[in-house]
């Protein structure tokens, strides 16, 4: 069944390729993004693709790009939540709001989102939201602490809300990508002022969770598109080189709770 789909942030990176590859699959694609001026220009060859501007830190903006995407094309079938930014810096570097803003456009932006288009998906039973988290949203991962919790944030509240509409058609799935070819770390945020004391041993932990290894993105993109819609989507996607290490820090959660175990067991009464 051909699909009507919103992709925030697709000026760029995942959002960008999404809309190619939901196109190339003969969906409708709603393109929305804070910067017009960074439309890719294959977009304009591109049939049932509508290029819409949408900021999601601004609610009525949400709402004007929904109200054009549901004129054009009819009810929102997939929601995808690309849009982001990562913000580098620690505890200490970054300033309360530096962190709110970032908060705004990872976590509250995506709310503003899905309360946009989950009343319509509810009332027909229908739908899937597809939200971006991140290696980052399942390891806490260094020099990007704030990052780390918008995309835990973002895990938390979907797993929660797939429970919420599992029983009213409502699915949704979270993305979970390793490092990939975008221009994600070039458009980061970094502090004004860095603390040297935490960048001494940040090469050697980095190291550890990313040897250097980028993934296809278009691939990524073919396999998102390949789930969206279906019957009974994963609720967690990793694309790229993610698993593994997402395994091998599941694996050390494991260990640790069997190591304390028996401080656990006797608080148990």
């Amino acid at each position: 069944m051909p699909q009507n789909v919103l992709i925030t942030g697709a000026s760029s990176g995942f959002g960008e390729a999404l809309v190619g590859a939901f196109a190339d699959a003969g969906a409708t694609v709603t393109a929305t993004m804070r910067d017009l001026g960074k439309t890719p220009s294959s977009f304009a060859a591109r049939e049932g693709v509508l290029v819409q501007y949408l900021d999601v830190t601004d609610e009525d903006s949400v709402g004007a790009a929904v109200a054009a995407a549901e004129a054009t094309f009819g009810p929102i079938d997939v929601l995808v939540n690309a849009a982001g930014y990562t913000q580098v810096g620690s505890a200490e570097e970054l300033t309360l709001d530096e962190i709110r803003k970032l908060f705004d456009a990872n976590f509250f932006g995506l709310v503003s989102t899905m309360k946009a288009v989950l009343p319509d998906m509810r009332q027909r039973g229908r739908g899937h939201i597809i939200n971006f988290s991140s290696l980052a949203g399942v390891v806490g991962l260094p020099i990007v602490s704030a990052y780390s919790a918008t995309k835990w944030a973002v895990e938390g509240y979907t797993e929660a809300l797939s429970r919420d509409l599992a029983h009213l058609g409502v699915t949704f799935t979270i993305v979970e990508p390793g490092m990939f070819a975008t221009n994600l770390g070039a458009s980061a945020s970094r502090p004004e002022t860095p603390i040297d004391a935490y960048y001494s041993s940040d090469a050697a932990i980095g190291r550890r969770w990313y040897d250097g290894t980028t993934g296809d993105l278009a691939e990524a993109a073919r396999a998102i598109v390949s789930i969206a819609g279906t019957e009974n989507p994963p609720l967690r996607l990793y694309v790229g080189h993610a698993l593994d290490d997402a395994r091998r820090y599941a694996q050390e959660r494991l260990d640790e709770w069997d190591r304390w175990r028996h401080l656990t067991d006797a608080t148990l009464g």
